[in-house]
């Protein structure tokens, strides 16, 4: 998955929220029917057979309610572990995630003055917002990605064991061999850093 906070979808998020409510009303109908028709004389299979739909469904209900669950659970996650670096990530939360982050951050801020902030000079707390003294996500974490479209990653700088123990040349003239092509429906374990831009323009697809 990714390291960061990626921006909210809410079209599909829309989507599943609006397949849940359309299976809760069909697992009310199918275990109302199944109720019915085994009541019935002439209706004892039918009614096993509705049963049986209905518990199905329930199962891919229960599976979308967990997926929706699980990604509000990350997202927050992700949002409260760099809360201060995400202040300048507010165009990819909702509102309610904006709201959160807020009321999270005002608590952290009151948390800290109390227990440490209080107790430092003015000028040494301040430096604490500065950007190198805030929290950012490991944009240099192992992805595992799907490429859509045939692709160049630039690889130079990342560790390559065939070469271990060899002094690396900065030579410019070898910047093309740095680039590995990768046709579309590639899959790949990679830093992140290096898709995050490919990412983003719809040319890979993340996986885990």
């Amino acid at each position: 998955a990714s390291p960061e906070l990626m921006p909210n979808d809410n079209e599909i998020v829309s989507i599943h929220v609006d397949v849940l409510e359309g299976q809760e009303e069909t697992v009310d109908d199918l275990f109302q029917r199944s109720k019915q028709q085994r009541q019935s004389r002439d209706g004892g299979a039918s009614g096993e057979l509705a049963s049986l739909v209905a518990q199905i469904t329930k199962m891919d209900l229960d599976r979308t309610r967990f997926m929706l669950v699980d990604l509000a659970r990350t997202r927050m996650a992700k949002i409260e572990n760099h809360a201060l670096h995400n202040r300048t990530m507010v165009d990819r939360m909702t509102e309610e995630e904006v709201a959160y982050l807020r009321q999270y951050g005002e608590l952290i801020e009151k948390h800290y003055q109390r227990t440490v902030l209080n107790h430092m000079p003015a000028e040494g707390w301040k430096k604490l917002d500065d950007p190198e003294m805030i929290d950012s996500p490991d944009l240099e974490q192992f992805v595992f990605c799907r490429t859509l479209q045939p692709i160049e990653i630039d690889v130079s700088g990342e560790p390559n064991v065939l070469n271990e123990g060899e002094e690396e040349e900065d030579d410019d003239d070898d910047y093309g061999d740095n680039l590995q092509a990768h046709p579309a429906g590639a899959f790949l374990i990679v830093m992140y850093k290096k898709v995050r831009e490919l990412i983003a323009e719809g040319k890979v697809q993340l996986l885990m």
